[in-house]
């Protein structure tokens, strides 16, 4: 049987991690069905809270549950570079990666839709807010202009078939196109330590040669407890600079 490994960045995430990985164990009969063996990969980012120990005490009870700790923080890119690496040194070819945010503001159900998509033939699927039937719930009118700008300048910029939601965390990653991509890349397939970074790996998978879809969700935003870590205007700097060094081949 393969495995899928659900990999949760996490910082601060204390009031999340709890009933999402609850809700991604939930999911273990399903995907057996499926064909996969389910390992949820909590990453702790030098948490100042008590995400670490919660994560401590899901691991104790469930032995599908694995704590990776940062020593120092190293924000998302950092997150995401532990995440891939953890995946590459663990699995195997017919593996998948499936990566979200770990403010359980994403839900694991739609993986049962993303596994459907991949075996399409794509190599990367993506939980799309921009897909037909797609919701949002709680999100600020303000973070949905940004997000919807945002969009428009990262379709006209990087152009990647298949793609529309190019910010999203919430995907399924095949084995092979992760492999693909870090004997392109080496160490330097995710340099960004901001949320860019998510627009980076697509973007550097697609000058691998991986091909994507997408399928619907609804991002809950309103199911997140705590502040939002996100630096609205830092993060926008970041993107719009991020987006123009990978499509001048900077990067």
């Amino acid at each position: 049987m393969n495995k899928l490994f659900a990999c949760l960045p996490c910082y601060n995430e204390e009031e999340n991690i709890n009933p999402l990985v609850r809700a991604w164990l939930a999911q273990q009969q399903k995907l057996a069905v499926a064909g996969f063996q389910l390992e949820v990969v909590a990453i702790d980012d030098k948490s100042t809270d008590h995400t670490r120990q919660k994560i401590e005490q899901l691991a104790a009870q469930h032995p599908q549950v694995t704590l990776v700790a940062h020593k120092v923080n190293k924000n998302l890119g950092g997150g995401l570079n532990t995440a891939v690496n953890y995946f590459l040194r663990h699995g195997s070819p017919g593996d998948l990666c499936v990566l979200m945010d770990g403010d359980n503001t994403h839900d694991p159900v739609y993986v049962h839709s993303m596994i459907q998509k991949l075996g399409q033939g794509y190599d990367v699927v993506i939980a799309s807010r921009y897909q037909g039937g797609a919701e949002v719930h709680g999100v600020p009118r303000h973070r949905l202009l940004l997000s919807d700008g945002a969009k428009l300048y990262y379709t006209l910029m990087l152009r990647v078939p298949g793609v529309k939601d190019y910010t999203c965390g919430y995907r399924a990653y095949t084995y092979e196109s992760l492999q693909r991509a870090r004997q392109a890349y080496g160490e330097n397939l995710i340099t960004q330590r901001s949320f860019a970074c998510m627009m980076e790996l697509l973007y550097k998978l697609y000058r691998s040669g991986s091909r994507f879809g997408e399928v619907p969700f609804a991002l809950r935003y309103d199911n997140k407890g705590g502040e939002s870590k996100m630096r609205v205007l830092r993060t926008m700097k970041d993107s719009l600079r991020t987006a123009w060094q990978l499509r001048r081949g900077k990067i």
